[in-house]
């Protein structure tokens, strides 16, 4: 498989699993509920920083199918 479709794939993957989550974080306010990982707090500041890591990596990838060069 060429790159340019290996990273579209994952890319088209990354963008359905975006819509899903938004669309059931939408409809559920308790889904960003503080927790706890040992002492360390996961509340919403965090899970804006990974909302937004996340969104990055996908537009990263969907960019870089098309800016990749075919090898021959």
């Amino acid at each position: 498989m060429k790159l340019k479709s290996v990273l579209r794939l994952v890319s088209l993957v990354m963008l359905i699993i975006a819509i899903v989550f938004l669309s059931y974080a939408l409809t559920h306010p308790e889904f960003g509920t503080v927790f706890y990982i040992g002492s360390l707090e996961i509340g919403p500041a965090i899970w804006r920083t990974f909302y937004l890591i996340y969104a990055i990596v996908m537009v990263v990838l969907f960019a870089a199918s098309f800016s990749t060069k075919e090898k021959k």
